[in-house]
Parts: C-alpha cells; sequence; structure tokens
C-alpha cells in the first residue's frame, strides 16, 4: 500500500511539473510572439511632394503614383503634388515615383522610425521630370531622320541621368537594333554596360563592356571599357580578376584617354587599383609597393577625375605598405617623399596628405624607435 501511494504520489508531481512545464512554455511562446509583433509590425509614415519640370520653373505634379517598399499601400498626389502612405515598416526604404510620360524616380535609403512621419527632404519638393516628347516626336514623325539616333540615345540619357537604368538599357538597345548603321552605336553599347554596372549587375556589365571592345575596337570606348572589366570585377570583391584586367588596361591602352578628354589617361587609374588591390585588399603587400611605384614612375602628373593628383596619394600608400611589413625606416622613408614632393597635395576630401604622412612618421618614431 505504501509503494501504491508513493507512485501516486510520484505520478502527480510529474502531472504538475508537466503542467507547469507547459505554463512556461506557452507563456516564452507568447512572449516571442509579442516580441515579434513588435518588431516587425512597428509602423511609420512617409509624406513629401512632388513636382514636375517645366521650361521656366516647376509646378506640382497631380496623380503621380508614389510608392515605398515596406508597405503594400500607394498614393496618388493631389493637385497639390502631396502624398502621404501610412503603414510603413520601419527601417531603410526605398520610395519610387512614376507616372505615365515621366522618367520614373526612386529614393533609396529613406528612413522610416515607428510611429512618426518622414517629411522628405525637410519638405523641399521632388522634381521629376517628363519623357523628352520632342525627342520621341523626331523619331516618331521622323524615322529616317540623321537625327533619329541622337533622339533614341537623348531618350535613353534621360533615363540615365535620373538612374532609371532598366528603361536606359531598353532604349539604348533600341538605337543599336533600329539604327544598325549610326556612328553613336558605341556610345549606345558603352552606355548599356554603365547602366548595367550601376544595376550592380556586374556580370553582366563585363559582357556588354567586352561587346564594345569586339564590336567598336576603334571607338573611343574600347580602354574606358576594359578599365571598368576591372573595377566591376573590384566590386564583385574579385580582386585577383580586377588585378588582371586593370594590367590589360596598362598593357593594352597605355596612351588611351577617357571619352571626351582630351588629355585625361586611363592608364594611371588602372594602376592604382592594381596596388590597391594588391595591398588593401589581398594583403600582399610588397607587390603592392611596386605597382604604386609605378604609378609615380610613369604617370607623374596624372589626376583623378575631382583633379586630385594621384601620385602623392601613391606615395602614400607606398609608405602604408611598408608599415604593414613592419619595414619602419622604409616606411619612414616613404613619408617623408610625400612631404618632400607633395608638400600641397589634398586628398579628395581636402585633407593634406603631408600632414598625414608627418602623423605617421611621428607614431613610427614613437612606437618602433630607431634601435
Amino acid at each position: 500500500m505504501e509503494v501504491l501511494n508513493l507512485n501516486l504520489h510520484k505520478h502527480k508531481n510529474k502531472r504538475k511539473l508537466a503542467n507547469v512545464l507547459v505554463i512556461c512554455f506557452l507563456g516564452f511562446s507568447l512572449f516571442l510572439l509579442s516580441g515579434c509583433s513588435l518588431l516587425n509590425f512597428s509602423k511609420g509614415s512617409v509624406e513629401g511632394y512632388v513636382y514636375e519640370e517645366t521650361i521656366v520653373d516647376t509646378r506640382p505634379l497631380e496623380e503621380a503614383l508614389v510608392s515605398i517598399t515596406g508597405s503594400p499601400n500607394t498614393a496618388l498626389t493631389d493637385t497639390d503634388g502631396y502624398f502621404r502612405i501610412d503603414e510603413v515598416s520601419i527601417g531603410a526604404r526605398t520610395l519610387t515615383i512614376t507616372k505615365a510620360n515621366y522618367i520614373t524616380y526612386k529614393i533609396v535609403n529613406v528612413v522610416i522610425k515607428a510611429d512618426e512621419v518622414t517629411l522628405i527632404d525637410n519638405g523641399n519638393p521632388i522634381v521629376i521630370r517628363a519623357v523628352n516628347d520632342k525627342y520621341q516626336e523626331l523619331i516618331n514623325d521622323y524615322p529616317d531622320s540623321l537625327y533619329a539616333d541622337d533622339a533614341q540615345l537623348g531618350i535613353g540619357n534621360c533615363y540615365y541621368a535620373t538612374y532609371d537604368y532598366s528603361h536606359a538599357i531598353e532604349t539604348y538597345q533600341k538605337a543599336i537594333d533600329n539604327y544598325p548603321e549610326s556612328p553613336l552605336l558605341a556610345l549606345a553599347q558603352y552606355s548599356i554596360a554603365q547602366s548595367y554596372r550601376k544595376l550592380e549587375n556586374y556580370g553582366q556589365a563585363v559582357i556588354e563592356y567586352n561587346s564594345v571592345i569586339d564590336n567598336y575596337p576603334e571607338s573611343s570606348y574600347p580602354a574606358a571599357s576594359q578599365y571598368y572589366i576591372g573595377y566591376s570585377y573590384y566590386l564583385a570583391q574579385d580582386y585577383t580578376q580586377a588585378i588582371f584586367e586593370f594590367q590589360l588596361t596598362v598593357d593594352n591602352y597605355p596612351d588611351s584617354i577617357w571619352p571626351g578628354e582630351s588629355d585625361w589617361l586611363i592608364a594611371p587609374f588602372a594602376q592604382y587599383y592594381i596596388g590597391w588591390c594588391y595591398g588593401q585588399k589581398l594583403g600582399q603587400w610588397s607587390d603592392a609597393i611596386t605597382a604604386y611605384q609605378l604609378v609615380i614612375d610613369n604617370y607623374p602628373v596624372s589626376t583623378w577625375g575631382n583633379g586630385q593628383e594621384i601620385p602623392p596619394d601613391a606615395q602614400y600608400q607606398i609608405g602604408w605598405s611598408y608599415e604593414q611589413l613592419e619595414l619602419w625606416a622604409e616606411g619612414i622613408t616613404a613619408y617623408q617623399l610625400v612631404i618632400d614632393n607633395y608638400p600641397g597635395s589634398t586628398w579628395g576630401g581636402g585633407g593634406s596628405i603631408p600632414d598625414d604622412a608627418q602623423a605617421r612618421i611621428e607614431w613610427i618614431n614613437d612606437n618602433h624607435p630607431p634601435s
């Protein structure tokens, strides 16, 4: 009888324990679900104004469709160009504005906060442009005109200028398909490649750039295309292939200039990026030093697109590369060359390269004084 009572007591305890565990599990599940609900269903709103560009000014654009990622809701602008979308999930979102015969406009990284209304650009209107009807009218009315291909390219350029790269690609392709004898084919093909790169479709961009090189070798665009093949691999983080492609730029197009420029060489850009890939991306610092030195030796007056000199940048990177190799004396020597040879040089942001070189010298002397 005692054994029976004991077993019964144990059974009851097990049932109590099981009940407690069930209650705990349900409570924890409800907690998780409520937490997830708070996370997933935190909402905010976005509002702003949309205007259209006119010949003399801008004016409110009515009935433009506004959408935003993170919400199924959309809005049509009113007579004042005003819109508001509620129930938008919090986070960084992309706002899109569309209307027939207007160029699609996108704004990325619109930050939505819980229970707040995000006002686009502090209430300043978003200005969008109509597709240039004059271009399309010329194409429709005068398909055999000497300027029809220019008009087709112009439409593509309008899309490209407003970051609507998908439509730009379609339009540039029409220029190639519809005007096979046009002198603008190389530019259209190059623009297709640039658009794919802007869309971060680097594989397709490489294919399109190679089409420029293969099909239009006598045009102004093969050298720039070869450089951007290297840069596409760089953006795709395939640094070994990027080095190979940048080297082809240097070897095959040593004296080529950027399209539309008179004396702005492409090769120094490629040579610098060879050094950058070797050093900062692959950690092959000795190879980086060699590559950076070639920038200084072969392109002593080269500049970036913003007008800043490339050689002082390369000389500084040589010093930094020596630091990574713990060759402190060589690093000091390299940094001193920045100070001596490029006293007025600046970074793209305006900071002084010699001042930074001096700071590195002082750091080395403080932490690794000569024995």
